[in-house]
């Protein structure tokens, strides 16, 4: 969203350089109906009278100007649920995180806040963006103040992302973890951010700007306490909050739409299949009406999967994909506050989602917009005149320079290199570099540039490199599109890494017919776990379930491989690491030798198996779903709904490798469904007179303290009764 603004930024710079500059003397207060062609915004904001409302998550504005010393802003603040609320400023590519102290819930509180303090004399580029949610903290931005002249509008961008949803598309609770026990509630606007979301992280990504409508606990047809109000309902309305009356433009319309809701229509209990499924087709129905020409992406699984069926069932109603509507399954993470996801979930979400987006939701000529060989060159050549890099910045030069030497022509990796050498000029950190060790050790080709590891290395495996301590982002190329394999005899791409961050990777083939195609390793593992977790971790990902499976592979089982990219995701932190990367041929040693995937195993259990889930859907987020399998007690291959106390097993040649009982949460009997006759059993157990087994006692464990009590009981209890 900020390359056009900084490439901006850096060309007003050198013409400013051409003639004497005057400073001004005194800070200039401007309204916002002032600063109309100065200023761009971002979400659904929108103009009360002079100043800016921007209550929605995400929400904000920025602008650039010539000029030095203090930038202040004057807002109008209100909080109902604590007393304060938090932004996310950005002033010249520095991120700061900013509280709002209102004082006192309930009421409009004036206040000024300091966003940049003794500025040099320069071009300056400050964004502001909400973090906190609309339905309990409301924004108006009146006026800023700063020493200098504003600058011609930021561009526009060219993308525009309606997201809708609930709690987690408000990063609710992502700074709090599952174990949380301070002063603080773990829901408080401090442990949340909308601006680290997978939305908002997707979006920017794609370039796209960000519009969000969302409420912790609401649904799509009903959720916690809110009586049949919902996303439906709220839709509409700028910020239904604020004001009842007040219908948002969509203007623009946005080309695409991201709904992620369900969690609390299936956590609460009220809401049948039926009525979900009606409730799903009337909002993305309403979504194509307020947005004509958006592609409408359905997203569920990070808090669990509720009403699969029935929301594939309505996708498919309304067209499908060939209609503009999907359905996308985003990993699952619960280690934020209240079983929300964390930080680094958020940011394995995104990564999810946004390869989706790449592949079936942009404009024809949105990639070729976001970046080509051109406007990298001319980024190269502005960087190389910038005396005395950093090695950040060298990093990323050199990456962007082996871009352009393999005549690459993919926009998305050549936006990706943009980015990363954009953010380097601009003193940035960014994930996107590599170590100067790793230039001289990665397996080189004739004309110099990195080859794919090929199978047939003398002890199975190839080494990318040995790095020493930095940010890398290793990337091998496939010479001249020769580089073929066979899905049946080198099914596997085996991964492995030692170290202290998180990974994951993209994979580039052409497929049969002849488009370039990205497949991430969440969908290699078939939605399974991606990230290379702190310490050794190893991953065999599936080349040929998914080639075979989404048609890519010829009637042969060959596909061309382009290029791998192994990247760093999550919170950044300093690291030594080892890769190895290679393809394996189908023996033993190609196959996975445990169970692993979205869903945690622990104690040889399978858990955060939600009710109604099904044999199917199980598989699908696990690794090596082709030697998995699902048995009742009996023996007997379970295909439809899952019950606590089934067996997932792995097995390869005939050999059961691994096996975990699966636990669905609230089913202590294991007929599938969570009722009254669970509650009996449990306490029937806690008064002797029955006995529960491991998987039983994890159902019933609702507050998750590994004790099942009379408190969990109560909890069954009046999910079922509501």
């Amino acid at each position: 969203m900020k390359r056009g603004l900084l490439s901006l930024i850096v060309l007003t710079a050198f013409l400013l350089t051409m003639w004497p500059l005057s400073v001004t003397a005194s800070a200039t207060t401007w309204t916002f109906d002032d600063l109309q062609g100065y200023y761009k915004t971002q979400g659904r904001v929108a103009m009360a009278g002079t100043a800016l409302t921007m209550d929605t998550t995400s929400s904000g504005f920025e602008f650039c100007f010539e000029g030095s010393g203090d930038v202040t802003l004057q807002a109008t603040v209100k909080c109902t649920y604590s007393t304060d609320l938090y932004l996310s400023v950005i002033v010249d590519g520095v991120y700061s995180r900013m509280q709002v102290d209102a004082g006192v819930k309930g009421s409009n509180v004036s206040k000024t806040l300091t966003l940049a303090k003794d500025l040099p004399y320069g071009v300056h580029h400050i964004e502001v963006y909400k973090q906190s949610e609309a339905i309990v903290t409301h924004f108006a931005a009146k006026s800023v103040s700063f020493e200098g002249t504003p600058l011609a509008t930021p561009p526009l961008d060219k993308i525009t992302m309606e997201v809708v949803g609930d709690s987690i598309s408000s990063g609710a609770s992502m700074w709090s973890a599952a174990t949380h026990n301070e002063a603080i509630p773990a829901d408080y606007p401090y442990y949340l951010d909308g601006t680290k979301t997978y939305a908002y992280l997707a979006g920017e990504a794609i370039g796209a700007n960000v519009r969000v409508t969302q409420a912790s606990g609401y649904g799509c047809v009903d959720g916690y306490n809110t009586d049949g109000m919902n996303l439906q309902k709220l839709f509409p309305y700028t910020n239904y909050w604020r004001n009842q009356s007040a219908l948002y433009a969509f203007d623009p319309p946005a080309q695409i739409v991201v709904i992620n809701l369900g969690t609390n229509d299936g956590m609460s209990g009220k809401v049948t299949d039926a009525a979900f499924k009606a409730g799903a087709k009337n909002l993305m129905t309403l979504a194509r009406e307020k947005n004509p020409d958006a592609k409408v992406v359905w997203c569920t699984g990070m808090m669990g999967t509720f009403f699969p069926t029935v929301l594939k069932e309505a996708v498919a109603e309304l067209g499908g994909g060939e209609n503009g509507y999907f359905y996308c399954e985003l990993p699952y993470g619960v280690d934020g506050g209240y079983g929300h996801p964390n930080v680094a979930q958020h940011a394995a979400a995104a990564n999810v989602l946004k390869t989706f987006l790449l592949q079936n939701c942009l404009p024809a000529d949105h990639q070729a917009d976001f970046s080509d060989a051109a406007a990298l060159t001319a980024l190269v050549n502005r960087a190389k005149a910038i005396p005395s890099p950093s090695a950040a910045l060298t990093s990323a030069l050199q990456w962007a320079e082996c871009e352009l030497r393999w005549g690459t022509t993919d926009p998305y990796r050549l936006g990706c290199r943009y980015d990363a050498l954009q953010a380097a000029m601009n003193g940035e950190l960014s994930v996107d570099l590599m170590p100067q060790a790793a230039w001289d050790s990665c397996p080189m080709a004739d004309n110099g540039s990195y080859i794919w590891p090929y199978y047939g290395a003398a002890d199975g495996s190839v080494t990318l490199y040995k790095g020493g301590e930095g940010y890398y982002w290793p990337h091998i190329e496939v010479l001249k599109d020769v580089f073929t394999v066979n899905v049946n005899d080198t099914p596997y791409l085996y991964l492995k890494t030692a170290g202290t961050s998180y990974f994951n990777l993209h994979l580039t083939f052409k497929d049969k017919a002849g488009e370039i195609r990205t497949v991430t390793a969440s969908e290699l593992a078939g939605n399974g776990a991606t990230d290379f977790a702190a310490g050794e971790r190893e991953l065999r990902l599936d080349l040929k379930t998914y080639m075979v499976k989404n048609g890519y592979a010829d009637a042969k089982g060959n596909v061309v491989l382009l290029a791998c990219d192994l990247f760093a995701s999550g919170e950044m932190d300093v690291y030594t690491t080892l890769y190895a990367c290679c393809l394996t041929e189908s023996d033993g040693t190609g196959y996975p030798t445990a169970i692993e995937g979205d869903y945690p195993v622990a104690d040889g259990l399978l858990t955060g198996v939600s009710v109604g889930t099904t044999a199917e859907e199980l598989l699908a987020r696990m690794n090596g779903a082709a030697y998995l399998s699902v048995t009742d007690e009996s023996g007997k291959t379970v295909d439809d709904r899952l019950g606590t106390g089934m067996i997932l097993r792995l097995t390869v040649n005939g050999t059961e490798l691994d096996s975990a009982v699966i636990v669905v949460t609230g089913d202590v009997t294991g007929d599938g469904v969570s009722n009254t006759a669970d509650c009996r059993v449990m306490l029937g157990h806690m008064a002797g007179t029955q006995t529960c087994s491991a998987a039983q006692r994890k159902a019933a464990d609702s507050d998750r303290d590994d004790v099942a009590e009379t408190s969990d009981v109560r909890t069954m209890l009046k999910a079922c009764l509501m």
